[in-house]
């Protein structure tokens, strides 16, 4: 189980001794725990750290030279970053989609050709533009599924192993100066290791050489 509630028992009793085994949290802490924890998925979400799974997001059917993250691709948000991109040519037939440059695209001098799209380009915030432009398809973007915000302390959110103990450790290093006073020799030792540990965990090692097919 890893709720916000775990990792932050974990932080307050296992690295900063703010916890005896079995007390219950104060109410005034946890509430400030829970915003800093939520302050640091969203510090994690930035740097594009730790994020452990990637996800296929389905457009609906697109007839225009862009589409929007959040938009056209429920779920997305502005910023993720697209790993991999296919064009539904029917029901049983995807075909990869060749990413460029925004200045590639820019420099295509006849943008309105109407086809199946070959080319996508990404702004880096939200909008994806295509070439030559969709007549009705529907393109299947591969990104990395972001840090989640705790709604609360008792939701259930599921993790890797490893991760509720990580973000016990980077949430004890955000909080000690205001618990504790410092941040304390061991408290930074175990943060440390915890983003080494994380990190190593995020990374998908690339087994398939560029252009290798499946099967």
């Amino acid at each position: 189980m890893t709720t916000a509630r775990s990792i932050i028992t974990g932080a307050l009793t296992h690295h900063l001794n703010r916890l005896s085994p079995g007390e219950a949290l104060d109410a005034d802490v946890s509430a400030v725990c829970l915003d800093a924890l939520n302050f640091l998925a969203d510090e994690l979400n930035g740097q594009k750290s730790f994020l452990f799974r990637d996800i296929l997001t389905t457009s609906s059917a697109i007839s225009s030279a862009t589409g929007t993250l959040g938009t056209t691709w429920t779920g997305l948000v502005s910023g993720d970053e697209i790993l991999g991109a296919t064009v539904a040519y029917s029901a049983t037939l995807d075909v990869v989609l060749e990413p460029i440059t925004l200045q590639q695209y820019h420099e295509i001098a006849i943008k309105s050709l109407t086809t199946y799209p070959a080319y996508y380009a990404h702004d880096g915030a939200a909008t994806v533009y295509f070439y030559p432009v969709p007549t009705g398809q529907t393109i299947t973007l591969r990104t990395k599924q972001v840090v989640s915000d705790f709604a609360d302390l008792d939701t259930d959110y599921s993790m890797p192993k490893g991760y509720k103990a990580g973000l016990s450790a980077l949430l004890a290093e955000r909080m000690a100066p205001s618990l504790i006073g410092s941040i304390s020799p061991a408290v930074a030792k175990a943060a440390s290791a915890a983003k080494t540990a994380l990190l190593a965990q995020g990374l998908v090692p690339a087994i398939l050489n560029p252009g290798d097919g499946v099967g």
